[in-house]
C-alpha cells in the first residue's frame, strides 16, 4: 500500500513538473518576445485591466496523502510561479483540495508545529496565486470543526466532489 501511494506520488510529482516547467516555458518565450519587441517614441503604459492569458484551463492539485515535507514542497513551487499578486478577477495559478490527514497541518491548535507552512499558505492564498479547499468530512474525521481551521481555506462538504467540480470547470491535474 505504501509503495503503491509512493508511486502514484512520484507519477503525480512528475506530471506537475512537466505542466509547471511548460507554464514556465511560456511566460519565458512570452518576456522574451515582449522584451525584443520595438518600442516608439512615445511611453507605453501597461494596461490598467490585465490581458487575457492563452491558458484555458487552471491547475488542480489534489491532495490526499502527502506528508508536510511534500505539501511544502508543492507551495514552495507556486511561489516560485507566482511572479506578481493576481488581480480580483484573475483565476489563482493553482486550486489546491486538501481532504486526507494534511488537514490537521491546518488545525489552529495544532498552529505552532506548523506554522511555516500555514503561514506560506496563507500568503500565497491572499497574493491570489493558491485556491486551498479544505474538505469539511475530513476535518470531522479528525475532530475539527468549521472554527479549528483558518479562515482563508475554503471549507467544501467533500473533497472528492470539489475535484470533480474543478475538473469540470476546466481545471486540469498537475
Amino acid at each position: 500500500m505504501l509503495l503503491r501511494n509512493l508511486l502514484i506520488f512520484a507519477a503525480a510529482a512528475m506530471a506537475s513538473w512537466y505542466l509547471i516547467d511548460t507554464l514556465l516555458q511560456r511566460q519565458e518565450a512570452a518576456t522574451v518576445q515582449s522584451a525584443t519587441t520595438p518600442v516608439p517614441d512615445t511611453l507605453q503604459l501597461e494596461p490598467i485591466v490585465p490581458l487575457e492569458t492563452d491558458q484555458p484551463y487552471g491547475l488542480l492539485a489534489d491532495i490526499n496523502v502527502h506528508s508536510l515535507e511534500e505539501l511544502q514542497l508543492i507551495f514552495d513551487r507556486i511561489e516560485q510561479l507566482l511572479d506578481r499578486p493576481r488581480a480580483g478577477g484573475e483565476a489563482p495559478l493553482i486550486s489546491v483540495v486538501l481532504h486526507g490527514p494534511e488537514v490537521e497541518f491546518f488545525s489552529i491548535s495544532n498552529y505552532d508545529q506548523y506554522k511555516s507552512l500555514v503561514d506560506q499558505a496563507a500568503r500565497l492564498s491572499a497574493l491570489g496565486g493558491v485556491d486551498i479547499s479544505i474538505c469539511q468530512t475530513q476535518m470531522r474525521n479528525h475532530g475539527l470543526g468549521a472554527e479549528d481551521v483558518p479562515a482563508f481555506l475554503r471549507q467544501v462538504p467533500y473533497g472528492p466532489d470539489e475535484v470533480k467540480r474543478l475538473l469540470g470547470d476546466n481545471y486540469v491535474y498537475m
